[in-house]
């Protein structure tokens, strides 16, 4: 326990006995503060303006007090310009014994009647776009037959005529290749005869190539191919 003595020296009692003077003193600030800014507030605040006497009273009108709507359409008519009455193609009515052209000239023409002429119509004339029918001799990549020489070789037949004569040799063959890997045309530039033209002309022209290109393009291609003949 804390005796009297050591209150005294820590303002224990000092404390309790201002205690009530100093609470007052606190509200009574408090309370003046609180005033001073409301006085301040009223003084520099604007006053605004009564808004109930700035009202503008308005009332709503009925269809039968509005009355019609005005009308879109003018009063005033409008006038169109006078027209020319035509000098051609106007109809004469002929009397009875008298010829007439069909249509009435006017008293100023040179023209008779009868020497009107109308230019027919032109033909169209459609814009022909070039094919490129060259077939070149050298391109970037020559055509080839599907499988290659072997395949085609495969497909020849040694003819029984230049069996019986003991005929070896080869036939030289150029192919004209379109777009497409298709022969277009073959023709003999170097044969052996006994049927062994016909028969590498027959195996060129039914075999599919692939197609030759220039600069990325497929393009046409001549190419000279040579088939070999012996017998088996």
């Amino acid at each position: 326990m804390i005796d009297s003595s050591q209150n005294k020296i820590y303002g224990a009692f000092e404390l309790k006995k201002n205690y009530n003077r100093n609470y007052s003193i606190g509200i009574a600030s408090a309370v003046g503060i609180h005033l001073f800014l409301i006085a301040i507030y009223l003084l520099v605040a604007p006053v605004k303006p009564d808004e109930n006497n700035n009202k503008v009273r308005q009332r709503i009108l009925t269809y039968v007090e509005l009355g019609p709507p005005p009308s879109i359409v003018s009063d005033e008519y409008f006038n169109a310009p006078a027209t020319t009455k035509p000098k051609y193609g106007i109809p004469k009515v002929a009397k009875k014994g008298e010829e007439t052209s069909e249509l009435e000239m006017p008293k100023d023409s040179n023209v008779p009647a009868g020497d009107l002429k109308v230019d027919p119509p032109k033909p169209e004339v459609k814009k022909v776009i070039p094919v490129d029918e060259t077939y070149y001799v050298a391109v970037d990549i020559m055509p080839e037959p599907f499988g290659g020489m072997d395949a085609l070789q495969r497909n020849v037949s040694y003819p029984d005529a230049a069996r019986k004569e003991s005929v070896v040799g080869k036939v030289f063959v150029k192919a004209f290749i379109n777009e497409n890997g298709e022969v277009t045309r073959a023709e003999i530039v170097k044969g052996l005869g006994y049927g062994c033209d016909e028969e590498a002309l027959w195996a060129i022209k039914n075999t599919r190539f692939k197609p030759g290109k220039k600069n990325g393009n497929r393009v046409k291609v001549q190419l000279t191919l040579s088939l070999t003949f012996r017998p088996n």
